[in-house]
């Protein structure tokens, strides 16, 4: 663990930048723009960034900047993806913010979230992200910390626990406060979010975990809201995405940390045995999705190593390939 710097709060308040990302988001909209609002933190800039919103988006979103010269909308008129659209945050912040923070149009954060988040920050030079826990629908969660060994941790170690499956203090995009001279340090940078891995917001946290530390506020600061709405939850449940996700990240990762070889091996083989199972099944629609987005495709014989490993589905899978 990094030693935490002196606790005497800086008298110098940083501007933060909050990105808020919205496709037709007329429904939670002003509840997330009202906890921007009521931080007890006043030197942020909130920038809505509009993907061509059909509703009554911009309306509110002007509702607020009259209210409030701190809010910003930026109103685009040819339509992107979800990733693109995100990635539209950054080219739009002022150069003179230290921070950022993403809040998706359908979640909150609580009031003193950017106070915390950037009171930590500014006492621990070397942390490129902040996070905390978060509800999640009905669940409190990114928890696992030990408020005894906090509030800063070693980057590195952080994220070799999370590849090992230990922790998780990742959370939604909503959750994390980020430092951007770190941010301007990611391999994709302009680009912050790389739409190659569909759990963009897991990726960005394990990324940043590589370059540099990362400090914890041990409070509930952020709500991730799941609705029949949110394409995130709908697609995670029905195709099992994360198998996708941990693939990539052990893969991306275990370069640096070779440890991580055994388990991206262990990894490879329960992910070929979902998607023979799913081959079986006949779920096209799964099996789509996951071509989309696996790059190391699987062999005839990582299959048939999957079923030798699992037992008992050897025959079915031969005559699945005959």
């Amino acid at each position: 663990m990094v030693p935490e710097k002196n606790n005497q709060q800086s008298i110098h308040k940083p501007l933060v930048s909050i990105g808020v990302p919205v496709y037709n988001g007329e429904r939670f909209l002003d509840e997330c723009l009202n906890s921007i609002l009521s931080q007890t933190y006043s030197e942020w800039e909130c920038v809505v960034v509009n993907n061509c919103s059909t509703d009554g988006t911009a309306e509110i979103v002007r509702k607020f900047s009259a209210m409030d010269s701190r809010f910003k909308l930026v109103d685009y008129t040819d339509f992107v993806g979800l990733v693109p659209n995100w990635n539209r945050i950054y080219p739009n912040i002022s150069d003179q913010s230290l921070y950022l923070k993403v809040v998706q149009a359908d979640d909150w954060i609580y009031p003193e979230a950017i106070e915390l988040m950037v009171d930590l920050m500014e006492r621990n030079p070397s942390a490129g992200l902040c996070s905390s826990y978060r509800i999640d629908g009905k669940e409190v969660n990114c928890d696992g910390l030990n408020f005894y060994d906090g509030p800063i941790f070693n980057g590195t170690e952080l994220l070799k626990s999370h590849l090992r499956q230990e922790i998780d203090i990742s959370g939604s995009v909503t959750t994390p406060l980020f430092r951007k001279a770190v941010l301007e340090k990611l391999p994709t940078f302009p680009n912050l979010f790389d739409d190659e891995e569909y759990h963009i917001d897991t990726r960005i946290v394990f990324e940043m975990m590589h370059l540099a530390d990362v400090v914890f506020v041990f409070k509930v600061l952020s709500y991730t809201r799941w609705h029949d709405d949110a394409e995130t939850l709908r697609l995670c449940i029905k195709h099992n995405t994360f198998l996708n996700g941990e693939e990539q990240r052990l893969y991306r990762f275990k370069q640096f940390y070779p440890e991580f070889e055994k388990k991206y091996r262990d990894h490879r083989d329960r992910y070929a045995y979902y998607l023979l199972k799913q081959k079986i099944k006949g779920n096209r629609e799964a099996l789509e999705w996951h071509d989309n987005y696996l790059k190391r495709k699987f062999s005839f014989s990582d299959y048939l190593r999957a079923a030798i490993l699992k037992n008992g589905l050897t025959f079915r899978v031969m005559s699945l390939f005959n």
